[in-house]
């Protein structure tokens, strides 16, 4: 009988393995739909990386993928439609209407899943402090409280305490992978300093030291933080815009000057191709790279028609500079730049020497000048 036990034991360990990859399932439906596709992108705070794609049956539909850990799914319809939820490695459900898609996190539509639990609970609890707030500033233009000086202190540190709401529950909860993502997205709207972050990069690390979004986090600092302190430019592969193979790490030994900003608004572009050829026309022998940011949703009317169509910037021979760009920021480097402006002027070892944030072509010109007579 011993013996027959111990049979049984092993056969079961050695049919039960040992590190099973986890999966999440996703069940539901799509008011609105009958036989469309949704399209299941994964976003981990720096890209998007396409999952799968279903076909929906009066709506219905599901997904079924590996996940080790919980993270942000965006679903697309046709329409420019789309929606998002933090998906966790367990069985879901999601329902919802299509009208509801508009880009921003479903929410009360998603269950089973303890991060978009977790999401909803934050921002309830985040809408109710900021409900506490506003109630105590109305408290206090009341003329009775702003001359009582002991109620006025005793709203003042009630709405000191509210003011550390954030701060308590991003540390009460820090091992939630939507903890360090809502840091990442305060950062990222400008509402954070970059010295808060790498505060609270402290206790997210010790807490969920393998989180997707702590890591994406940790990179998105150190970056900024070697452009902050004029380290070593990180590297560009990209095809230009006449369809060149470009790395920056292969145009060593020489100065060059990155020329980037962002168009979103096809119409606003002349002046920066101005700056560039003043630019390229007082520096004939420097090699300058023009980098564009644009977006897909960037559009332009067709003349004679009331219709519009995508907008992507097209080579100017003109300019004699390097071309390429950056669509919905597929360069790296530039998603941990502001969305303004900003040159980077770097030596032949591909150093940054000189960083300006400034539209201002003239200063430009100058520290160019003062630079280069260095080299």
């Amino acid at each position: 009988m011993t013996k027959i036990f111990w049979l049984f034991l092993f056969a079961l360990i050695s049919i039960t393995p040992v590190n099973a990859q986890k999966t999440f399932s996703l069940q539901g439906m799509i008011g609105g739909l009958q036989e469309e596709y949704i399209y299941l992108y994964k976003y981990d705070g720096e890209t998007k990386e396409f999952i799968d794609s279903v076909k929906t049956k009066n709506g219905e539909f599901k997904f079924e993928a590996p996940c080790e850990q919980a993270f942000i799914g965006e679903f697309k319809l046709a329409g420019r439609r789309a929606g998002k939820v933090f998906l966790s490695p367990t069985k879901m459900s999601l329902f919802v209407h299509k009208k509801d898609m508009n880009h921003k996190f479903l929410m009360g539509k998603l269950k089973g899943s303890p991060a978009q639990d977790r999401y909803e609970d934050f921002q309830e609890k985040l809408a109710e402090n900021n409900k506490q707030k506003l109630k105590i500033a109305e408290n206090l233009e009341i003329p009775e409280i702003q001359s009582d000086s002991v109620k006025k202190n005793q709203f003042m540190k009630e709405y000191t305490r509210l003011n550390q709401f954030r701060d308590e529950y991003y540390f009460k909860y820090a091992s939630s992978p939507v903890v360090a993502y809502l840091i990442y997205q305060e950062y990222f709207a400008s509402k954070r300093s970059l010295e808060y972050v790498k505060e609270q990069l402290k206790t997210l690390k010790l807490a969920n030291p393998n989180g997707l979004y702590v890591n994406n986090l940790q990179k998105r600092v150190n970056i900024i933080e070697t452009l902050k302190n004029k380290g070593q430019f990180p590297e560009i592969k990209s095809k230009t815009l006449d369809g060149k193979e470009y790395q920056l790490s292969q145009h060593k030994g020489k100065p060059i000057l990155l020329y980037i900003w962002r168009c979103w608004f096809p119409n606003r572009a002349q002046e920066y191709y101005d700056g560039i050829k003043d630019i390229t026309s007082t520096f004939p022998s420097l090699e300058v790279v023009n980098i564009i940011r644009y977006s897909s949703y960037a559009r332009v009317r067709i003349p004679g028609t009331t219709k519009t169509k995508a907008w992507h910037p097209e080579p100017r021979p003109e300019l004699n500079c390097i071309e390429i760009g950056s669509l919905n920021q597929n360069i790296e480097v530039v998603r941990y730049l502001d969305r303004g402006f900003n040159a980077f002027l770097l030596d032949e070892n591909g150093k940054i020497i000189y960083h300006q944030n400034d539209k201002n072509i003239d200063l430009l010109k100058s520290q160019v000048s003062s630079h280069l007579s260095n080299l």
